[in-house]
């Protein structure tokens, strides 16, 4: 299996939850897998999580990079790594508390494809300026974990979005959302199909200062997205997650 994680702009106060995040994939998942950074800044990535993952530089005439509101930077270099395996893509503000048992269903699952985080509440702008282009049918759905399965390929339904977006997204329009937006229309008709494991909102949480700011401890939390502005539920959760994962730092 192939965990991917994107790093890109003058972060560097972010780059402790990039650290645990992928600190704590590792520890659930183990050691023999792929675990990947792609990032625009390799001495400084390097610098922090060079133990823990192998840390590649985007390519400068790569597909998605491209400076935006928008977040396409995640997708560097393409969508898919190795079709040939399970892939995992992780925002660096994502972090695994428990091992993730209905992950290992979705990938027993003969018909589902992919897998990917609920929202906390569905509501428009999660589809940022996309939404124009979104059906009824469009599920609402965080971009912050995402799985395809080995054989399967987001890669042609999520450029297809992405090549309306260019064409009609005007600069000023462009919102943090877009790419997430993108990525909910390109995963409407497998939806449909049965082919889309939505993961349970109530193990695979959102937090933020109006989302799940309730919660006081993570039990019965499998994974949480500890969403932005300032990313509260990290700190909130820090000695917590460490003392989970085994952390000695």
């Amino acid at each position: 299996m192939i965990f991917r994680w994107t790093f890109w702009g003058d972060n560097s106060k972010n780059m402790e939850m990039l650290y645990y995040s992928i600190s704590s994939f590792k520890h659930f998942f183990g050691s023999d897998h792929s675990y990947i950074v792609y990032t625009d800044n390799l001495a400084m990535v390097s610098d922090e999580v060079k133990d823990i993952a192998h840390v590649k530089v985007f390519p400068e005439d790569g597909l998605f990079n491209i400076k935006s509101k928008a977040t396409w930077l995640k997708w560097c270099p393409n969508p898919r790594l190795n079709i040939n395996e399970t892939e995992f893509y992780v925002d660096s503000d994502v972090f695994l508390v428990k091992y993730p048992h209905e992950v290992d269903d979705f990938i027993k699952n003969p018909k589902q494809k992919f897998a990917i985080l609920d929202e906390f509440k569905g509501e428009y702008w999660q589809h940022g300026s996309m939404h124009r282009k979104a059906s009824p049918s469009t599920p609402y759905v965080n971009a912050g974990f995402f799985i395809q399965k080995a054989g399967c390929d987001i890669t042609e339904d999520l450029l297809k979005e992405y090549q309306w977006w260019k064409e009609n997204i005007k600069p000023e329009e462009q919102t943090h959302h877009d790419e997430q937006g993108s990525l909910a229309i390109a995963l409407t008709k497998y939806v449909s199909n049965g082919e889309l494991f939505i993961l349970p909102k109530t193990k695979y949480a959102l937090m933020s200062e109006d989302q799940n700011s309730d919660i006081k401890s993570l039990d019965g939390i499998t994974l949480f997205h500890a969403t932005w502005p300032e990313h509260p539920a990290f700190y909130k959760f820090l000695p917590e997650l460490k003392k989970i994962i085994n952390d000695q730092r």
